[in-house]
């Protein structure tokens, strides 16, 4: 019995000091219910994520948040993981090219939407004018449909004022994430107010995790997705997040996918 208590002693003595402390890069936004790090309190649905798979792991992760661009472009020096990161957006980055980058399996699927009054959800692009976006967004179907249609796009600091802008009319639409959109409606207690457009564009884009350094512990991330799916599935439940247009009521017309880049 001593020589058992002695060995699992020194297996927990051994296992402490392999425990690691990591930076994980994010994006200085209010990005809630996904993700918030512009509050005094760090909160959303990422950052729960990782308080579960630094339990399960039994490393510690801390979180680093940066402007978007300055994110992707120094993250080699600064991080040693960055969310939310896509392989699609690898082409697009200021980045040198030749270095490797490995990215997890999908952490969730994001509904990008175009939100407008109630009176212009069947708006067509033939009428559209001026598009809200946020800076450092840019979403590529937007801008392939600049080649056949004359609207502008107008950058602005965040979601919610993307948002106030197509409540004004100042634009015609704003371009922000399904589940952003209604959480900054219900803060305003404007519920309602807007709603995502049946003709317009929208994406259906995977967030994940990735890493330039670190492999294995993204192997070993994808390993907790996997194990820990319940716990997981009852964390997005907790948030009411919204990963898919077929979890919303039907609407008459399908819509092209895309993919969002952050430059």
């Amino acid at each position: 019995m001593r020589f058992v208590l002695i060995l699992l002693f020194n297996c927990g003595l051994c296992w402490s000091l392999q425990a690691k402390t990591y930076v994980i890069g994010i994006e200085q936004l209010d990005y809630y219910p996904h993700y918030d790090f512009k509050s005094a309190q760090p909160r959303g649905y990422f950052f729960d994520l990782i308080q579960l798979y630094s339990q399960w792991s039994g490393d510690e992760f801390v979180f680093k948040a940066l402007p978007v661009k300055r994110l992707y472009k120094d993250s080699i020096e600064l991080t040693d993981f960055v969310y939310p990161d896509n392989r699609a957006w690898q082409p697009h980055l200021d980045i040198d090219s030749n270095i490797t980058k490995y990215y997890s399996a999908p952490v969730i699927y994001t509904l990008g939407a175009t939100m407008v009054l109630p009176e212009k959800r069947r708006m067509t692009m033939d009428e559209f004018k001026v598009l809200a976006n946020i800076h450092g967004f840019s979403p590529t179907l937007w801008m392939e449909l600049k080649q056949h249609h004359k609207f502008k796009i107008l950058d602005v600091p965040d979601a919610e004022s993307a948002l106030r802008m197509a409540m004004r009319g100042r634009v015609d639409a704003a371009n922000v994430e399904y589940n952003v959109a209604l959480h900054h409606l219900q803060q305003m207690k404007l519920s309602g107010a807007l709603v995502m457009a049946e003709h317009l564009p929208f994406t259906n884009l995977a967030f994940h995790l990735s890493s330039q350094k670190h492999p294995e512990q993204i192997r070993r991330f994808n390993q907790f997705l996997i194990e820990q799916q319940d716990q997981i599935q009852r964390l997005k439940r907790r948030y009411a997040l919204v990963e898919y247009k077929g979890q919303l009521p039907k609407l008459p017309d399908d819509q092209k996918v895309t993919a969002e880049i952050r430059h």
